[in-house]
């Protein structure tokens, strides 16, 4: 366990700052807890990169998460959305709070 945790501490400032940002104006998601807030990163960057081999492979975005055989579930229990944009697609969460547009959401590439 520790080990793990030193690994991911380790890391995270290699993972880019994609890896878990706020959405909206640029300030940091309230106080939560930072191991969520870790594994919601490193959750939306898979989740993000298996939308990109899906849309690759078929030409198209899934509809939902059932596409990928994933519950598609941030660490507090709320779906993760996703949205495609010019380049990509970004995958993101409503934090803690559950509400989207709120100062705790995040979102990944």
């Amino acid at each position: 366990m520790r080990a793990s945790l030193l690994l991911a501490l380790l890391l995270l400032p290699s993972c880019g700052e994609d890896l878990a940002m706020p959405r909206g104006a640029g300030k940091a998601p309230a106080v939560v807890e930072d191991a969520q807030v870790l594994r919601a990163g490193l959750e939306m960057r898979t989740l993000a990169a298996e939308l990109a081999q899906y849309h690759a492979a078929r030409g198209e975005w899934p509809a939902d998460w059932h596409a990928l055989k994933r519950s598609g579930k941030d660490p507090w229990g709320n779906d993760y959305g996703f949205e495609p944009d010019g380049d990509g697609v970004v995958v993101y969460s409503a934090g803690p709070d559950g509400e989207l547009d709120t100062d705790d959401d995040l979102s990944g590439r």
